[in-house]
């Protein structure tokens, strides 16, 4: 009996009330999860750059540590020779004489 005291209208009014409110609930949710794909790509997007950015400066960095590895052992290499050079003039001059004192420790 109480469907026959409900006016139609407003049970169609009930319906329609529901169907906007899920539908403007979906949109809502919609915009919501797009706006957080969009936030979840620009941060991937930023990190992206980011690695990017430190492999870059990583590889400069390693570049630059291979030369200066390099220059030491040149300088090594001439130290070395330098001074086999000075231990044969050394020699050679006290063959002939000359007294040399000794390094400073």
């Amino acid at each position: 009996m109480a469907d026959e005291t409900t006016p139609w209208w407003m049970a169609g009014g009930l319906a329609a009330f529901w169907i906007v409110r899920e539908t403007w609930g979906a949109v809502l949710a919609r915009k919501k999860e797009r706006t957080e794909t969009d936030a979840n790509i620009d941060l991937l997007t930023g990190l992206v750059e980011r690695v990017k950015s430190l492999e870059s400066s990583q590889t400069a960095l390693g570049e630059r540590i291979e030369v200066e590895v390099k220059l030491r052992m040149q300088a090594q290499e001439e130290a070395h020779r330098l001074r086999l050079r000075v231990m044969s003039l050394e020699s050679a001059m006290r063959q002939v004489g000359a007294v040399i004192p000794p390094e400073p420790a």
